[in-house]
């Protein structure tokens, strides 16, 4: 008896050890994703993200240039801060369809 009490607690200690290595990256999943059809239609800007407005974000692009772009419920959105590395999906009229946030 004690043998199997043995057992099924080493067994839970294995699962829980799979269970939390498994869940090591909980954004992984939440990441933004572009679809085939943004990388092929949307223009793409890379750079720092500057300011966050509200739904406006400014980002430096790698030239320097300040670019304004609006940002809604509708967009796919990492979580990102002031500072961090972007890539980001906009349409002509400036709305922004995914923003990722980047390695640094």
């Amino acid at each position: 008896m004690i043998r199997i009490a043995g057992v099924l607690a080493m067994t839970a200690v294995v699962i829980c050890g799979v269970g939390s290595a498994l869940a090591a990256n909980p954004t992984k999943d939440k990441e933004a994703k572009p679809t085939i059809g943004e990388r092929l239609t949307k223009d793409a800007v890379t750079g720092t993200l500057m300011k966050i407005d509200g739904e406006q974000y400014v980002v430096r692009d790698n030239d320097g240039k300040l670019i304004r772009m609006h940002v809604d419920k509708s967009t796919k959105l990492d979580k990102v801060v002031e500072g961090d590395k972007v890539k980001a999906y906009v349409t002509e009229e400036g709305h922004t369809t995914t923003l990722q946030r980047q390695e640094k």
